[in-house]
Formats: structure tokens, sequence, C-alpha cells
């Protein structure tokens, strides 16, 4: 299972978006999240991007991925959206 972790080390809400679905899961300053899927760590199943918006995490496989706050529970689709995203 492939499970790359993601923080919000901002002092501000930060958004993760898992693609190619577009699911948005927001993080409080000092959260983290993980994406999981069932695809091995050796098949790449995941790129990373940085961007002016938040966070988005390419999944390069045909599989599902799943979201989940550091304790372990899901972070659905959007988890935490904030009023005044502005998106």
């Amino acid at each position: 299972m492939a499970k790359p972790g993601v923080s919000n080390e901002t002092d501000r809400m930060l958004c993760l978006w898992v693609e190619p679905w577009g699911t948005d899961h927001w993080m409080r300053p000092g959260e983290e999240f993980t994406a999981r899927t069932q695809t091995e760590p050796e098949e790449s199943p995941f790129n990373v991007v940085v961007h002016s918006q938040g966070i988005t995490v390419w999944v390069n496989s045909a599989n599902d991925s799943k979201v989940f706050d550091k304790a372990g529970n899901p972070a659905p689709c959007g988890h935490q959206h904030p009023a005044d995203a502005g998106f």
C-alpha cells in the first residue's frame, strides 16, 4: 500500500486535492493527512504538486485513493471546507 503524507506547515487553511477525481480535503495549520491507495510504493502511484491554491496529489494508477487524518480517521471529500474558500 502506498501512502504519502502531507502536512500543513502554514498559518492558514490549506487544500489537498486528490486527482483525477477532484476531491478536496482541507487541512488546518499543523494538520497532517495521508492519501492511501492499494498500489505498491515501487509503482510510483503518486505525484505531488505544490501550487498557490494548495497541494495536489495525482494518483497515477487505476486504484481509488482515500484520505485520512493523522489519527487514521477518514477525511472525505469536502472535509473542513471553509465557507469563504473562494472556489
